[in-house]
């Protein structure tokens, strides 16, 4: 399950704050909803880098031609 639901919900609770008059906790709101965006980005490019730490290398390419000759 992917963490943008809670993008979502922060976008939620922000636009009722505005709604009601709650500028300050718009404001916070607005503010978590950047850090969850801002964790969300770094937590996908740690997966993304510990991924790629697990590839296999890539070996040389086969320098034989037909015959069993090194080219």
């Amino acid at each position: 399950m992917s963490d943008e639901w809670i993008i979502d919900v922060l976008t939620d609770l922000k636009a009722y704050a505005v709604r009601n008059g709650l500028s300050v906790t718009a404001d916070q709101l607005d503010d978590a909803r950047l850090i969850a965006m801002t964790e969300i980005a770094s937590a996908s490019r740690q997966e993304t880098e510990i991924s790629r730490r697990h590839e296999k290398p890539v070996g040389r390419p086969c320098l034989y031609v037909a015959g069993g000759e090194l080219a």
